[in-house]
């Protein structure tokens, strides 16, 4: 970084990064250990709550009796919300990020400390980075944000990725390449765009709804994987003890 464009940093020890897939696949398997079921590939098409307040959930692999139902839709949320007559204020947002190809400072950094570059968040620049494989990853927190599917999510979007618009963010990236001047001799390897959920005040909608016990929602979690552990256990306190045992 070029110390001219800082005055002060704070550094948490434990802060990192996670792979999403290993990590997703360890929460499943220990559910599963506890008793939990997974069903991959299986349409939610209707919930129907019954008079004892309990839930049939109607599936496109028969149907399910629960206690509790909670709305973790991710991108489809509002479906699954209108499906019990609920407007769930949640939209679609357009995010990118850049991958570099392989980078000699990544590299020679990795050798003299065995250790990966740190994570780091520029507040001033609105930027962050972290290390991916031999180069570096840099997002910007765009300002104008490009809405996407502002009216419905296709039931059949799966990972794909969005079409790049590098224009859209090359005034972040610029300033990104001036506080952190290795980038700018580094390739570009990839452009990510994708889309991630929001609410309008940016904050997440996690607990329970009114007038409809037993329907829970953590939906426009913007960051979804960071943040899932969180959501889940006070969601989980909540259930069981009333209370999700911190303020949400």
């Amino acid at each position: 970084l070029d110390p001219k464009h800082f005055v002060g940093a704070v550094y948490d020890p434990i802060e990192g990064h996670l792979d999403p897939s290993g990590t997703t696949w360890a929460y499943a398997k220990a559910a599963q250990k506890q008793g939990g079921e997974i069903h991959q590939q299986t349409h939610v098409e209707a919930l129907h709550q019954q008079e004892d307040g309990t839930w049939h959930i109607h599936t496109s692999q028969g149907d399910i009796h629960a206690e509790h139902v909670v709305n973790a839709g991710g991108l489809w949320a509002r479906e699954v919300g209108k499906m019990v007559g609920l407007e769930l204020p949640v939209l679609a947002m357009e995010h990118m990020y850049l991958l570099t190809e392989e980078m000699e400072e990544v590299t020679r950094h990795n050798q003299q400390s065995g250790k990966q570059i740190p994570h780091a968040m520029d507040f001033d620049g609105e930027l962050y980075l972290r290390q991916e494989q031999q180069g570096m990853l840099m997002g910007t927190y765009e300002k104008a944000c490009v809405p996407w599917q502002p009216d419905e999510t296709p039931w059949d979007f799966s990972m794909e990725l969005l079409p790049p618009d590098l224009e859209r963010i090359t005034p972040s990236l610029e300033v990104g390449f001036q506080h952190f001047p290795a980038f700018e001799n580094a390739g570009i390897k990839k452009i990510i765009n994708g889309p991630f959920t929001f609410a309008p005040d940016g904050n997440p909608l996690v607990g329970p709804v009114r007038e409809l016990p037993g329907y829970w929602c953590a939906c426009a979690v913007m960051a979804g994987f960071s943040q899932g552990g969180g959501v889940g256990l006070a969601l989980a306190n909540w259930m069981i003890e009333g209370d999700p045992g911190f303020d949400v």
